[in-house]
Parts: C-alpha cells; sequence; structure tokens
C-alpha cells in the first residue's frame, strides 16, 4: 500500500496528479480545505489536501488477471467514481465554510465583487487596508466598511464642469441616453443658472431624433440647429455666437466601427474647444466599457456621464473603468424625467453605490 498527500488548489487537480502518479485505481482517504501561511493566505484562496493511496500489490499485467479479478477491478472503479462524486460534494460545502474561516476581510471581498469590480482591484483595495491596519489587534465591521469606502473613494475620479466651458459635446455608443442627457442639462442650465443656452445636432441617422429635441427646445424657448456635415457646424457655431452655451447631440455610433467613429472626429475639427463627454450606461460590462472607451479615442473627450444608474445594482464597472483610464466622472443620469434626474457626480455618493452602504 502506497499512501502520499497532495496540496493543489482544485479536487480536479489533485485527481490528475493521483492518477499519474499512483494510477487509476487509487483511493482517496481524506480530503480537508487549508490555508497558506503568511500575508498570502489572508487574500488567496484555500487549498485542498488530498490523502490518497493505492494497492500496489494489484499492479500486475492485465494479460495474467482472471475474469474474478476484472470484475473485482470494475467494481472498485465504480467505487472510486463514487468517491469521487462524494469529494466533491464535500468540496463544494467546504466552499462555503464560515466567512471567519477565509480571513478577516473576505466578506468585504465577497460584496466587492458581487457589485462588479473587478476581483484584482478589490484584492488590491483590501490588501491595502490589511498592510495599513496590521498592528491593529482587531477592527470592527464599523470601521473595516469606513475605511473601504475612504479606499473606493480614492479610485472614484470625479470632477465638476470647468468654469467657463461654452461649447459642450456628447458622444457615445447607441441607446445610452445621449439625446436626454442634453435636454437635462440644457434645461438645468437655462432653468437654474439663468444662461442663454442653444442647442445643436447632427443626429440626423436615428428616425426623430432631431424631433425630440425640437420638442425640447420648443418648450424652453432655446434654439436649435441641425447639421449635416462638417461645413455646417462651423456656420451653425456662428448662428449661435449670442449664447453663453452651446449643448451638441451627435449621433449614437456603434464603437466597433471605425469609418463612422471617423466621420464623428471630422466634425470636431472645426470645434477645438469643445468640452467632450463619453456618455455610457452603468448597465454595461466592464470589458465592453473599456473596448467603447478604446474605440472612441479618435474623438478627443476627457469626461464622462454614466446614464441608467436606476436600472442596475451592481456600480463596480464604473470603479473599475474609471479607475484604470483615470477619466473623471462629472455628471451621472437616475431617470428619464427632464430636467430632474441627473446629478454632478459624486464620489462619495458613488462609493456607497459600490458598497450597498446606505
Amino acid at each position: 500500500m502506497r499512501i502520499k498527500k497532495y496540496c493543489v488548489d482544485s479536487v480536479q487537480e489533485g485527481m490528475l496528479q493521483i492518477k499519474k502518479e499512483l494510477g487509476p485505481d487509487a483511493i482517496i482517504i481524506e480530503s480537508r480545505k487549508v490555508r497558506e501561511k503568511g500575508l498570502r493566505g489572508l487574500f488567496s484562496p484555500m487549498k485542498v489536501e488530498i490523502t490518497a493511496a493505492a494497492d500496489t500489490s494489484m499492479q500486475q499485467p492485465v494479460a495474467v488477471r482472471n475474469p474474478l479479478a476484472w470484475a473485482q477491478e470494475h467494481k472498485m472503479e465504480q467505487e472510486i467514481n463514487e468517491l469521487k462524486k462524494m469529494v466533491n460534494q464535500l468540496v463544494n460545502c467546504q466552499q462555503k465554510q464560515s466567512i471567519e474561516e477565509k480571513g478577516p476581510f473576505y466578506r468585504w471581498m465577497q460584496r466587492l465583487i458581487e457589485n462588479d469590480v473587478d476581483p484584482v482591484l478589490a484584492q488590491e483595495i483590501l490588501t491595502e487596508i490589511h498592510e495599513d491596519f496590521a498592528a491593529e489587534n482587531a477592527l470592527s465591521d464599523e470601521v473595516i466598511e469606513l475605511i473601504l469606502l475612504k479606499k473606493v473613494k480614492e479610485r472614484l475620479h470625479t470632477a465638476e464642469l470647468k468654469e467657463g466651458a461654452r461649447i459642450i459635446s456628447f458622444i457615445g455608443p447607441t441607446g445610452v441616453g445621449k439625446t436626454t442627457t442634453l435636454a437635462k442639462l440644457a434645461a438645468r442650465y437655462a432653468l437654474y443658472h439663468n444662461k442663454q443656452v442653444g442647442m445643436i445636432t447632427i443626429d440626423t441617422y436615428r428616425i426623430g431624433a432631431v424631433d425630440q429635441l425640437r420638442t425640447y427646445a420648443d418648450i424652453t424657448g432655446m434654439p436649435i440647429e441641425v447639421v449635416m456635415t462638417p461645413k455646417d457646424m462651423s456656420r451653425a457655431l456662428e448662428r449661435l455666437a449670442d449664447r453663453e452655451l452651446i449643448l451638441i447631440d451627435t449621433a449614437g455610433r456603434n464603437s466597433k466601427n471605425s469609418m463612422q467613429i471617423s466621420e464623428l472626429s471630422s466634425y470636431f475639427s472645426v470645434m477645438p474647444d469643445s468640452e467632450t463627454f463619453l456618455v455610457l450606461s452603468a448597465t454595461t460590462k466592464t470589458k465592453d466599457l473599456h473596448q467603447i472607451v478604446k474605440n472612441f479615442s479618435k474623438v478627443n473627450f476627457r469626461r464622462l456621464i454614466f446614464t441608467k444608474l436606476d436600472e442596475t445594482e451592481s456600480y463596480g464597472a464604473i470603479l473599475n473603468l474609471v479607475h484604470s483610464t483615470k477619466l473623471p466622472v462629472t455628471f451621472v443620469t437616475t431617470g428619464q424625467n427632464v430636467p430632474d434626474d441627473i446629478e454632478v457626480a459624486n464620489a462619495e455618493k458613488l462609493s456607497k453605490l459600490m458598497l450597498g452602504v446606505e
């Protein structure tokens, strides 16, 4: 009889090693979860320690085995398969063990990940907390929560609109709510800041887009210009020369279509002073957000607006993108009502959303 212990990341990995070293007839005697020693073990997944055994006396050429021996081996193989199922069930149960056994910050890691924060970023944040407060004997949940909010807030870059910004443009993929966002800001600046606002639209692709903006213009009494070409843009800006603030709506573009993006960027060559926002939906996956930012980089945007915060319950994608790109969020929208459902981005409020804190 040969007995050997294996410390592996998963049962599947252990079974491969056991089969390779002890043969297919090996039997698992014991399986348990163990934690690596040191700081790494605080955040790293627990290891699986498997004790396996093989009867070396049965390792003989198949040719000399009689039918009875073959039947016994077949029965043993079935028993091994049953044992494998039991081990898998055991591991699944062990993965649901109490959070105390997985380290003091495990529950906070899970909360971040459940809110779609990138696991690498979540571990980075919690490692910082552990290193900063390693001398403390124990931190209460309330204290950890406050520290965690501070760490998340530090990574959520926000910035208000620059004082004196006169031309503001909105770009982004289809369906994120650019036109409605523009209408909200136009009404807010006209009604609450007493600014003379004008609007320009180059969204002549989407059916009803111009009519939608004309409706807002008629209600508020703002002038609106419809632009078909970059040359038209120059003339439209001249006609709105008396306006203190000009908001420019663009057609939603498929960020993967480089021709459409190039066409869009040609309009911005005649308005170099534009403060350009990339409008994104909070319901979009992190991977897709990064791809959109990359594909729209031909247009010189420097700020973000996140829409549809009311249509999701996980906000980690915002943190992932802002932290990696260092682009600030200036506004967020929380519904369809014009002009009410828009807010200046607040890092503290957003960080609470990330953690599900009231």
